[in-house]
């Protein structure tokens, strides 16, 4: 893992990002993959020089499992979301909102990235774009602000990735030889990107009993407003499963009116290098005793969860290489569910005992 010790804020976010979406890739090299196809031999070293061959494409060749094509009367990400798997799509003059990971090739040019777009016309509405280093333009690398056009593939994560597996995306079609195409209309700032969508508990309770193709906010940022009280530190739902530190790491806690919040980028950690990630670690802290409250809610992108363990009993979630074939939510006979993904410590100002933390 590329990580400093002592990050700053803005480091800690691409850092922590970098350790959730980095290790098993996306390609399944049968060439008639099935849906939801598992990951099979050596997936991505995340070496960022396959030469065009995306590693971690993960479209899925068959139809949408989550049903349904009518479009309805929302906007183009909607009407996307209610496409098959595999077809290709056109997003127009869409916003990047939040960046969940990215990495510079070992060429020192290329980009991967993994981030979120809105689209302004339709701020309840957003999307997860997957782009590999070979995707053009391949030296893109997305910031908060930018206008977009997007040309891909609609798709799903691998399933067997950990945390965001099945999350609904626009890839390229490696298959085929076809690239994910960008083209950047204006770069304002983060300003510019779509106020966060004001949400209560109520309509988060509701978005959770929809499919991807219906759930309302998902993509999007929001701001869930309080006063919310952490109520569980280590819900079942965010339990690691498998043969080594299984029961003993939970990837998030639980708000008022059960609402999961998957804290990677926010937690505290110590590094295999000696250093630290100093972080807002509202799980510790109520595991410490602490009552934990957020008097004026809190922020983050509304999107899919699951969880794929380890066969081999790595400690590497997201390096282990050997992944399960199949994911699901703990605790749970559901194969996805939605959480709030806080992007740094700003989107979860919190207080401790009464105290403002960290």
């Amino acid at each position: 893992m590329e990580l400093r010790t002592k990050l700053g804020a803005a480091a800690l976010l691409a850092a922590a990002a970098m350790a959730t979406a980095a290790g098993c890739g996306g390609r399944d090299d049968d060439p008639n993959p099935t849906p939801d196809a598992g990951c099979t031999g050596v997936c991505s070293t995340d070496a960022g020089t396959d030469a065009g061959t995306n590693s971690d494409a993960g479209s899925d060749a068959g139809t949408n499992t989550d049903g349904g094509s009518d479009a309805g009367a929302g906007g183009q990400i909607a009407a996307v979301r209610k496409l098959s798997f595999g077809t290709k799509a056109t997003l127009h003059d869409v916003i990047v909102t939040d960046v969940d990971y990215e990495k510079l090739g070992t060429d020192g040019k290329q980009w991967r990235s993994f981030f979120w777009v809105t689209d302004p016309a339709f701020p309840k509405e957003g999307l997860y774009i997957s782009k590999f280093y070979d995707d053009l333009p391949d030296t893109y690398r997305p910031q908060p602000g930018n206008t977009v056009d997007i040309e891909g593939y609609f798709g799903t994560e691998p399933n067997y990735q950990p945390f965001s597996g099945r999350r609904h995306h626009l890839v390229n079609d490696y298959r085929n030889g076809k690239t994910l195409n960008i083209t950047v209309k204006s770069d304002a700032g983060v300003e510019a990107r779509p106020a966060a969508n004001e949400v209560t508990v109520e309509d988060l309770q509701a978005s959770l009993e929809a499919a991807q193709n219906t759930a309302s906010y998902l993509g999007t940022r929001i701001h869930l407003a309080g006063p919310l009280t952490l109520t569980n530190p280590q819900p079942v739902q965010f339990q690691r499963l498998d043969s080594e530190d299984a029961g003993t790491i939970y990837y998030g806690f639980e708000v008022t009116g059960g609402i999961l919040v998957y804290h990677d980028k926010t937690r505290s950690r110590n590094l295999s290098d000696g250093g630290t990630v100093v972080g807002c670690d509202y799980q510790k802290a109520a595991l410490d005793g602490g009552a934990v409250t957020f008097p004026n809610g809190i922020s983050g992108v509304w999107d899919t969860y699951t969880f794929a363990p380890c066969t081999n009993g790595s400690s590497d979630i997201t390096g282990c290489g050997n992944n399960s074939s199949d994911s699901g939510v703990p605790g749970t006979d559901k194969r996805y569910t939605y959480t709030v993904i806080p992007q740094d410590c700003t989107d979860l100002p919190g207080e401790v005992d009464g105290a403002a933390f960290p």
